[in-house]
């Protein structure tokens, strides 16, 4: 019987072997480097998936939500003047630059007042003459009747005296009427405001004859403070604006630009039109705004928010940290160990940029508001910014 022979160097069985200890040694090898102190050279950095994410977050905040409709409306002065002249004549001078702020009362315009002072005096003089007459006429019929009861006048006499004096005081009625249109048309050839405003582009200048029949008059005045905002609202809005109003006789109302994202003014509900439009199904309404900094401009397009509901004591969220599945409404909060945890919600309703949150968070957590395309359930993360509420 013949015994088997011993594997030689180049044997298959040898190299077998010796391919397997170099394998056991390389793995022994990697775990030592893989477990190296951290920040050697040797350390390996941990893959992309497992960097924590840069989010920003915001706590949930408890507090008051207001309710508000929205609406494009249009700035409109409660009051707007085209300046005419009431009398025909010379300009002679004005006394306001174009975009001046004037107040009631002042100055404006000069009208040549020669003619009219001329017809004043014309007719304060036929005044003074029909009250001559008269008073000449009572001194007659004075005598007229004591010469009466002396019986040493005829009646007749007597009662042309009377009727003489009656007349003469008719005569002073019409010259006393006379005057005063004389002296109000001398009043025209000053052209003052009506009221406080801001004055217009100038539509004449000095030196032109003005008539009172000019269309186009002088300049315009309108009224800047206090201003109106003019908007509309569906008519099945109604009656959550009744509502409104029977809690508070003014509701608020903002007038913001036109991107919404700078407030321009606040003020309050001031009218609402007494009919429904019929065409488009929506009711008009005013909004009156002091406009101290006449931020407000004249025809200027501006985003209303009307309050007309306020929710006390009610958690909410901003509105961009808010996400949709097939579940619902989520978001993702992030715990005191820095890992982001998958949260269904309930919402209520949302005005400016934060929503109510009915159910699921508590308040103070926090929850994601940007970076939160990258996050999943228990993704760690790293907190750049905490917005406030």
């Amino acid at each position: 019987m013949s015994l088997p022979l011993p594997a030689g160097p180049g044997s298959p069985r040898k190299r077998l072997v010796l391919a397997a200890a170099l394998a056991l040694a390389a793995l022994a090898a990697l775990a030592f480097w893989l477990a190296g102190p951290k920040g050697s050279p040797g350390v390996r950095p941990p893959e992309y998936g497992q960097i924590p994410v840069a989010v920003s977050v915001a706590a949930a905040a408890i507090g008051p939500l207001q309710r508000d409709l929205h609406a494009l409306g249009t700035v409109t002065p409660l009051a707007q003047v085209t300046l005419r002249s009431q009398v025909d004549g010379e300009l002679l001078k004005l006394h306001f630059t174009e975009g001046q702020a004037v107040a009631r009362g002042q100055l404006l315009a000069e009208i040549d007042a020669r003619p009219y002072a001329a017809a004043l005096a014309s007719a304060e003089g036929e005044l003074a003459r029909t009250q001559a007459l008269l008073d000449n006429a009572k001194a007659d019929l004075l005598r007229y009747r004591k010469l009466a009861r002396q019986e040493a006048v005829a009646g007749q006499q007597l009662d042309t005296a009377e009727a003489q004096v009656r007349a003469y005081s008719a005569q002073r009625m019409k010259n006393e009427a006379q005057v005063a249109d004389a002296r109000r048309l001398l009043g025209h050839t000053r052209i003052v405001a009506p009221q406080d405003g801001r004055i217009g582009l100038r539509r004449v200048d000095a030196g032109n004859h003005v008539r009172a029949d000019d269309a186009d008059g002088l300049t315009t005045l309108v009224q800047t403070r206090p201003i109106s905002v003019l908007f509309s609202i569906s008519e099945t809005r109604l009656d959550i604006l009744r509502q409104a109003q029977a809690r508070a006789a003014a509701p608020r109302v903002q007038a913001w630009d036109a991107d919404e994202r700078r407030l321009l003014a606040e003020g309050t509900l001031e009218a609402l039109d007494n009919r429904i439009q019929a065409a488009s199904g929506t009711v008009r309404l005013r909004a009156r705004f002091d406009n101290a900094d006449e931020s407000l401009f004249p025809n200027q397009f501006v985003n209303v928010r009307l309050a007309v509901v306020q929710q006390d004591d009610v958690v909410t969220i901003p509105t961009a940290a808010v996400q949709y599945g097939s579940e619902g409404a989520f978001v993702f909060v992030i715990g005191e160990d820095r890992r982001a945890s998958r949260r269904v919600l309930r919402l209520g309703p949302s005005n400016a940029g934060r929503i109510v949150v009915e159910s699921g968070l508590a308040p103070a957590e926090r929850v994601v508001v940007e970076g939160v395309d990258r996050l999943h359930d228990g993704r760690d993360v790293h907190i750049v910014d905490q917005q406030n509420p």
